[in-house]
C-alpha cells in the first residue's frame, strides 16, 4: 500500500503556470484516501509554499532540488549549503561567455545584469531574478549560495558538468534539470536523497511510496522505489528509470491507488 506520494511540479503538476483540475481532484482523493503528499521541485521554497496554498493543502515538500526539506507542520528537516572554500571557485568555473549563470540563495536568484535575453527568459517562465552587479563579491558575504543554475547548450552544459564533477567532486552535485539548464547544488544534495531523510523521519519504506516527474533531477526519485512515474513527454533517457510512463499526474494516481 502506498502512504506517500512525492510529485515534481513544473512539467508535472505545473503546466505553463497552470494546474489541471483533473490533478488538483486527484491529489485531494489521494488525501482521502490517507496517503500523505509532498512536493519535490528545483523552485525556491516560498514558491512550492504559494501553490500549497491554491491547493488549499499543507504537504511536505522539498525544494531546490533536495537542498531544503519540510514537513507539512513547518519542521525543517535539511538546509544544505556549499563549503565556503569552494562557493566563489564554482563561480569562477562557470562564468563564461556561452552561458547565462544565477545563483539563488533561500528566497531570491541573483544575475550580475539583466540583459534583453535575461528579461525575455523571465517574460516567459516563473524565474524572477534580482541583477546584482557586485555579485560575485557578495557571495559568501551577503548571499550564501544554495544553487547555481548555467543556461546554455547542452553540449557545452555536459562539457561543463564533467569539469565540475572532475575538479569539485567532494563539493557539489550536477545535474541537467531541463533541456539547456543546468543546477550545481551542494555534495549529496538530490530529490532521491531527500526523500529518504523524510520517509526516515515518517517511519516509511522506499516500496510504500510512489513519485512521479519528468526531468533528469527526478532519476534520483525514481531509483529510490518500484512505483516510479514518468511523464510520457519526458526524455526517454528518463523515462527508461520509471516504471510507469503516464500522461498526467491524475492517470499515475489511479494506478496508485490499484497497489497493494
Amino acid at each position: 500500500m502506498i502512504k506517500l506520494f512525492v510529485s515534481d511540479l513544473d512539467g508535472t503538476m505545473f503546466h505553463q503556470g497552470q494546474l489541471f483540475e483533473h490533478d488538483i481532484e486527484a491529489l485531494k482523493n489521494l488525501l482521502n484516501q490517507g496517503v500523505i503528499l509532498c512536493f519535490a521541485s528545483g523552485r525556491l521554497d516560498y514558491e512550492i509554499v504559494q501553490i500549497m496554498e491554491r491547493l488549499e493543502g499543507n504537504f511536505h515538500r522539498i525544494s531546490m532540488n533536495g537542498t531544503y526539506i519540510y514537513s507539512n507542520d513547518g519542521e525543517a528537516l535539511l538546509d544544505a549549503t556549499f563549503h565556503p572554500s569552494i562557493v566563489a571557485k564554482v563561480f569562477d568555473m562557470i562564468s563564461q561567455d556561452k552561458f547565462l549563470i544565477y545563483v539563488a540563495d533561500n528566497s531570491t536568484y541573483y544575475i550580475e545584469e539583466k540583459t534583453d535575453l535575461v528579461k525575455e527568459i523571465e517574460k516567459n517562465s516563473s524565474m524572477k531574478t534580482v541583477e546584482l552587479k557586485t555579485l560575485k563579491e557578495d557571495l559568501g558575504k551577503t548571499i550564501t549560495p544554495k544553487k547555481y543554475v548555467v543556461l546554455g547548450e547542452d553540449e557545452d552544459l555536459l562539457q561543463l558538468q564533467k569539469e565540475l564533477q572532475e575538479e569539485l567532486p567532494e563539493y557539489i552535485t550536477s545535474f541537467i534539470s531541463a533541456k539547456n539548464c543546468l543546477d550545481i547544488v551542494p555534495a549529496n544534495v538530490s530529490k532521491g536523497s531527500a526523500i529518504k531523510i523524510l520517509i526516515d523521519k515518517l517511519g516509511i519504506q522506499p516500496d510504500e511510496i510512489a513519485c512521479i516527474g519528468d526531468a533528469y533531477n527526478d532519476i534520483s526519485m525514481f531509483e529510490l522505489t518500484p512505483n516510479s512515474f514518468a511523464m510520457e513527454d519526458a526524455d526517454d533517457e528518463v523515462k527508461k528509470y520509471a516504471s510507469y510512463t503516464v500522461p498526467s499526474v491524475s492517470e499515475a494516481v489511479k494506478i496508485v491507488l490499484q497497489i497493494k
